[in-house]
């Protein structure tokens, strides 16, 4: 129940009507206990009725108590139905919000251990699972829970024999429930997970299904999928099973309580100790509380079912961003784009070394590239200047200051990335190319993508800037992709740029023209070229060279060149092929 508690706890986010809500669980569950006490007068009234007039005040009186008491239960009922709505949709947006923003602020390594679509879908259905609980909460279990601490008092206070009998049902009824549980949450766990595991399939499937076409997959991949979802299915079933068993013996149980009532209380009414309206009430009272467990069986099934996923919605909400601001973090504004390297160690999640013992320093302005194999740490170095991961050891500093302590967004603000992958939103160019930049205009898009190279593209297009690119882009050709996020970048404007691959996907001769658009955005900016094409950073001021994580090469491109190293080596390798 502890999970359940938890999620109860967004419930502050809704105070007033919260209070307002708890009020009229209270007041209905006084008034759905209030109506045997009618059954009780109305019988009683008719088995005492003489044909006196009295009796037509009396009975009168009654039924216009019952009418008024139906009509505030009617209201009341109304507004609990419609302020659950309202709170359960308020929270759910506040929650929606809160958990999107607290995804998009986690660190990279957290996404690069799960399946997207996994994420999403425990998110989403996590928030709909606690939406449900709300609902039910304030529907059902709170005002069930105050019938029950209102009438079982009430009915030892009117007769402890009778009220003996149904109290000594409901143990009866609570091991019904727990045993159904335990039943259950096992099997549940289990199907909840392959469930999750059939949305990330799908996803990737979906998400890949370029790949799956053109390599004929799809009779596979949906064989595949399909398992699971069969394994989902059974599991399922299996999980109700237990429900459907337990369900049919508490209802039976119900019919068995009012036979027996009625039968004691039969008895008592032939030995004078009870009226017949009294058993009529006993009779009402019965039903509330098998109504009353009925109710709560079906609450603690429903919790058992979403448990898992309102767990695993909590497992994102709780998780910790590794990167974040330190305390009193600084903004910094416009940097100069000095960096430097003191004896980095770092290595990803899993345990793998990346970077060993790494020191260099990057002047204000300078070009520099790193080179080596793939796999050498040449991106995970660029990486760690924007500060997607952090260091295990030694020191970054940027125009003096450790990263650490500048405040994230300053640092990025500071840094325009080129990616290897070129990504986009699903959205237009415009939308693609300004950001988080309102003040970038649609001549200053025009002219970054003329220098881009890639402004005939946009122009070639019905809509021109405001032509859908598709997700992921994927309306562009690669190479296309690639100018348009160099033509981001140039519209970021920041002091320091990084191109990581940033031509590896255009022809020859697009490449000639972007290698001029870039020797002209380069100029006052520290510009870190990622290269695998080594004649593409011959005038690159400096050229680090990586292997296992180490600099083992520092020198412009014909200092290496004469030095016949590992440099040397990789460029005659790409010359003889």
């Amino acid at each position: 129940m502890k999970i359940y508690f938890k999620a109860l706890g967004f419930l502050k986010y809704q105070k007033g009507l919260t209070i307002a809500l708890i009020i009229s669980c209270f007041i209905l569950a006084c008034l759905t206990i209030a109506e045997p006490f009618f059954f009780k007068e109305i019988i009683n009234s008719l088995v005492d009725f003489t044909g006196k007039d009295s009796f037509s005040g009396k009975f009168a009186t009654v039924f216009l108590v019952w009418i008024g008491i139906v009509l505030m239960n009617i209201l009341i009922q109304i507004f609990s139905s419609y302020g659950s709505s309202i709170v359960s949709t308020k929270i759910y947006g506040i929650l929606w919000k809160k958990t999107f923003d607290h995804i998009m602020n986690m660190s990279i390594d957290f996404f690069q251990g799960e399946k997207i679509g996994s994420i999403v879908r425990e998110f989403e259905r996590g928030l709909d699972n606690i939406y449900s609980q709300y609902i039910s909460f304030f529907r059902h279990l709170l005002i069930n829970t105050f019938i029950l601490l209102i009438l079982l008092p009430t009915v030892f206070f009117l007769n402890v024999k009778m009220a003996c009998l149904i109290v000594a049902v409901i143990p009866v009824l609570v091991f019904l429930i727990f045993f159904a549980i335990k039943k259950v949450r096992i099997t549940q766990s289990a199907v909840d997970k392959k469930w999750s595991e059939l949305s990330g399939t799908a996803y990737d499937v979906i998400s890949n299904i370029f790949l799956v076409q053109s390599f004929t997959l799809g009779d596979r991949l949906s064989g595949m999928v399909d398992k699971i979802r069969g394994e989902a299915v059974q599991g399922q079933i299996k999980a109700s099973r237990w429900w459907g068993i337990v369900s049919g013996a508490s209802r039976s149980l119900g019919f068995i309580l009012n036979v027996v009532v009625f039968f004691m209380g039969s008895i008592l009414y032939i030995k004078n100790e009870m009226s017949l309206g009294d058993i009529i009430m006993f009779i009402g009272f019965t039903s509330i509380i098998i109504n009353v467990f009925n109710s709560i069986f079906w609450i603690v099934l429903d919790y058992t079912w979403q448990r898992e996923k309102i767990i695993a919605f909590f497992k994102i909400w709780e998780t910790k961003a590794t990167i974040k601001n330190e305390k009193n973090s600084i903004e910094v504004g416009k940097l100069k784009g000095e960096i430097e390297f003191k004896n980095v160690f770092f290595e990803y999640k899993d345990g793998m070394q990346a970077l060993k013992d790494v020191s260099f320093k990057i002047n204000p302005g300078e070009v520099v590239a790193f080179v080596g194999h793939t796999g050498s740490g040449k991106t995970t170095t660029a990486n760690l200047i924007s500060r997607f991961y952090d260091i295990k050891k030694g020191q970054i500093l940027m125009d003096g200051i450790p990263i650490k302590k500048i405040n994230l967004n300053s640092l990025r603000k500071n840094t325009a990335v080129v990616f290897q992958d070129s990504t986009f939103l699903n959205a237009s160019f415009f939308e693609n190319l300004r950001i988080d930049n309102d003040g970038i205009t649609r001549k200053d898009m025009e002219k970054a993508c003329k220098e881009a190279c890639v402004w005939e593209v946009i122009k070639r297009t019905k809509k021109g800037l405001d032509q859908e690119i598709g997700e992921k882009g994927t309306k562009l050709s690669g190479g296309e992709k690639q100018r348009l996020s160099i033509a981001r970048a140039i519209l970021k404007d920041a002091p320091i740029l990084i191109l990581d691959e940033a031509t590896s996907a255009l022809d020859a001769k697009t490449e000639h023209k972007i290698q001029d658009a870039i020797s002209n955005v380069i100029k006052n900016r520290t510009t870190i070229i990622i290269a695998h094409r080594l004649s593409t950073i011959k005038k690159a001021d400096k050229i680090f060279v990586f292997e296992g994580g180490k600099i083992i090469e520092t020198g412009n491109f014909n200092a290496l060149m004469k030095k016949k190293g590992s440099f040397y080596e990789l460029v005659n390798y790409q010359i003889t092929i």
